[in-house]
């Protein structure tokens, strides 16, 4: 069997992507079982009549490995990530352990991972993330015990790396660090990972220095979110992720040096794995950049024993050890993103480039003459360009269904962006790595400077080139809207009519204009058919309120209470469209309506904070907490803000109480906070379209509605059901599930 290995590891990849994403969905489970109980049956039977022996073998190896990674995933998801979570989650928990990675600070916050030893006195072995919003006298790789009250973590890149449980603190943090620190291999390379970033941050301006971090070492949280939103946009955000590419980069350069010294296979080898062993180490293991060094070091050992090694073979390995006793390391889209588009690469770069030489009757042989050692570079150099044109168009093509599912977008520009950026990107990644490493060392840390004065203008290109592109009409695509699925359909429609078609140069040129024609006028349609909406977003939070109005270009949030184990849900649900918040009220300092201000501080640029609170000293106070400034207000105020050109927000003010009456152009909705008096609410707003509560008033029956939406868990709705019911017969409750209200019509 040729891939056996390629086989077995792409199967484990798909069947662990479609259990995990399905949320252990029965159904999926029955498909699986079944698909593995008849790929064996049909096996057997090829083996045993002798009619294709090797397909039958192949069909039994695949019914292993789908059962396999079937009960791998139903196994460690019981045994250890469940019983994590239900010995532990919300719940308060005295441990100890070991910081075991680097502690990431940010202007309002710190967070950092412990590896337990110990969680109430028992021996326990789980992973916690600690966010705390004050500084915590502790290093990286000590030992430490505290006291904290925990929630699942529900970040799924976090989960791949197995941290389960996470933690908040706001007024300091119970922690008492013993001064005992574990020594590792990990732990040196976060010491040498911290001596880079520091060199760069020396070397450099914090604009420069922070992308230099990110391409190099990963550390994207210290980018400016305008810078994050242009990548974002632009769907270059790979190139700010380490991956494989940036290892391929890096260790090509290193091998150009060794290669320059010594001719000794066995040594090259050798210089090749301590280099991606070493990347991989600094840059935290993540799961891409072990997938590219798995294969790196796997071709390298082939070379070295004069072997070719089959890349499909060499990618599907790497997914078996990825995957194999961490069947969670698919909650990670970026490594699922990375096996796509290298398959992609591997499956179609060549036959697209070929295509596009022949096309061009691509020939270059070298003539005598200056004339004709000319034409040959830029011939040489044309082919180059395809070739890289051909890298990026196969990875696109194939991360493109991922990227439409997962993020609900897609951005045309990425290939042309990429395209421009990836030699700036590979000089930045070459010298950064360079000055950062130098620098470090006594008496030759002067080299380091004319380094990173190229790393600097790389880095200016880098940004230029973004930030312009991102900033055209079509530079991102929603995927969420029916002109994508139209698109979609006719692509699959068009492919199968490929294959019946004789003529299939002509059939490929009219298929594609035909297709592009289809996406550009669906995507324009929605762009003029979208420029007027609005909503109103309840999101499922528990006990309290999380509301937004959102528009194509802005969102507001209306308030920001609910429990803070649905933080991580809420902002990546928001951040997914916007970088800035045009405005965030809080009505009241209570937990059901501010609780996770410090999240949606933290993720968003904040334009305006919109504080209610009659106590002069607890204004002062929060005009000072975090350094962003807060506009608070008491009293019976009245104003209205203009969330949009066509939605608007009434502030009414009564009695220590906040109402907000939301008005869009076909609906509107009045939030009525806990312990209100409608009789304080004057007449004409008591007859809303909508009514937000997560308690019932007094004198609700002054309100008249179509429908109340209750922002509260289960067992709250049950218990006022009854006085809910007699507001209004139609009730939905965000327990079901997030609550969308159309404020435009349509």
């Amino acid at each position: 069997m040729k891939r056996l290995f390629g086989l077995i590891g792409f199967t484990f990849l798909f069947v662990l992507s479609a259990v995990f994403y399905s949320d252990f969905n029965e159904i999926v489970f029955a498909i699986i079982g079944s698909l593995g109980v008849l790929s064996v049956a049909v096996g057997i039977f090829l083996i045993i009549s002798k009619k294709n022996k090797s397909f039958g073998k192949s069909l039994c190896v695949f019914a292993f490995a789908v059962l396999y990674s079937a009960g791998n995933i139903i196994g460690y998801s019981e045994y250890i990530n469940n019983t994590i979570i239900n010995k532990y989650s919300d719940k308060e928990i005295t441990a100890s352990g070991y910081i075991c990675d680097e502690i990431i600070t940010t202007d309002s916050s710190c967070s950092f991972v412990i590896k337990t030893d110990k969680i109430n006195g028992q021996p326990s072995d789980a992973k916690i993330q600690i966010i705390s919003y004050t500084n915590v006298d502790a290093e990286p790789f000590e030992k430490v015990s505290f006291t904290a009250h925990t929630y699942k973590n529900n970040v799924n890149s976090q989960i791949s790396h197995g941290i389960f449980l996470k933690a908040y603190s706001y007024n300091g943090f119970k922690i008492d660090a013993t001064g005992e620190k574990a020594t590792t291999f990990y732990s040196f390379a976060v010491s040498i990972r911290r001596a880079m970033k520091n060199s760069l941050d020396m070397l450099l301006p914090e604009d420069y220095s922070t992308l230099c971090r990110a391409v190099l070492l990963g550390e994207k949280t210290a980018l400016d979110s305008s810078v994050k939103d242009d990548f974002s946009l632009t769907g270059t955000s790979f190139l700010i992720v380490v991956s494989g590419m940036h290892l391929v980069i890096i260790t090509s350069f290193v091998l150009l040096l060794v290669r320059k010294l010594t001719k000794n296979r066995f040594l090259i080898t050798g210089f090749t794995t301590f280099t991606v062993i070493a990347f991989m180490a600094v840059t935290g293991f993540a799961h891409s950049v072990v997938r590219a060094g798995i294969m790196m070091i796997i071709v390298s050992f082939a070379s070295s024993n004069l072997r070719i090694a089959d890349s499909l073979n060499n990618l599907g390995f790497a997914a078996i050890v990825l995957t194999a006793f961490n069947p969670y390391a698919v909650a990670d889209i970026g490594m699922l993103l990375s096996f796509t588009a290298t398959t992609g690469i591997i499956l179609w770069s060549r036959p697209i480039e070929r295509s596009v030489l022949r096309f061009f009757h691509y020939k270059n042989k070298r003539k005598d003459g200056i004339v004709g050692t000319i034409v040959y570079y830029i011939k040489n150099f044309f082919k180059i360009c395809v070739n890289m044109l051909s890298v990026s168009i196969s990875a696109f093509l194939w991360i493109l269904p991922i990227t439409a599912v997962a993020f609900n977008r897609i951005s045309p520009t990425v290939i042309l962006v990429s395209l421009l950026c990836e030699p700036f990107v590979s000089a930045l990644l070459v010298c950064s790595l360079l000055c950062s490493v130098l620098y470090i060392c006594p008496f030759i840390s002067f080299f380091a400077y004319p380094f990173a004065l190229v790393s600097g203008l790389c880095s200016k290109a880098i940004l230029w080139l973004v930030s312009t592109f991102s900033q055209l009409p079509f530079s991102t695509v929603k995927t969420h809207s029916f002109y994508w699925f139209v698109w979609i359909g006719v692509s699959v429609l068009l492919a199968i009519g490929g294959l019946f078609v004789i003529n299939r140069k002509f059939y490929v040129r009219i298929s594609v204009s035909v297709s592009i024609s289809v996406l550009v006028i669906g995507a324009s349609l929605n762009v003029l058919l979208t420029a007027d909406n609005a909503e109103m977003k309840i999101f499922s939070v528990g006990n309290g309120v999380f509301a937004t109005v959102n528009c194509p270009e802005n969102t507001s949030v209306i308030s920001c209470g609910g429990g803070k184990s649905y933080a991580d849900d809420v902002t990546t649900d928001l951040a997914e469209y916007y970088s800035a918040i045009d405005y965030l009220i809080i009505l009241n300092q209570n937990n059901k309506y501010s609780a996770l201000e410090p999240f949606t501080v933290t993720k968003f640029d904040l334009n305006n904070i919109l504080v209610y609170d009659s106590d002069i000293e607890k204004q002062k106070l929060l005009n000072a907490f975090d350094g962003n400034s807060r506009q608070t207000f008491g009293g019976n105020q009245h104003f209205t803000l203009n969330l949009s050109d066509t939605v608007t927000d009434e502030i009414i003010c009564a009695d220590k109480t906040m109402f907000q009456y939301i008005k869009g152009k076909s609906a509107t909705v009045l939030f009525v906070p806990t312990d209100a008096d409608i009789t304080n609410l004057p007449e004409n707003y008591r007859n809303p379209d909508y009514l937000l509560i997560d308690s019932v008033p007094e004198n609700a029956d002054l309100i008249s509605c179509k429908a109340v939406i209750f922002s509260g868990t289960e067992k709250q709705l049950q218990k006022r059901y009854d006085s809910i019911k007699e507001i209004s017969h139609t009730v939905i409750s965000t327990a079901d599930g997030s609550i969308t209200v159309n404020l435009n019509g349509g």
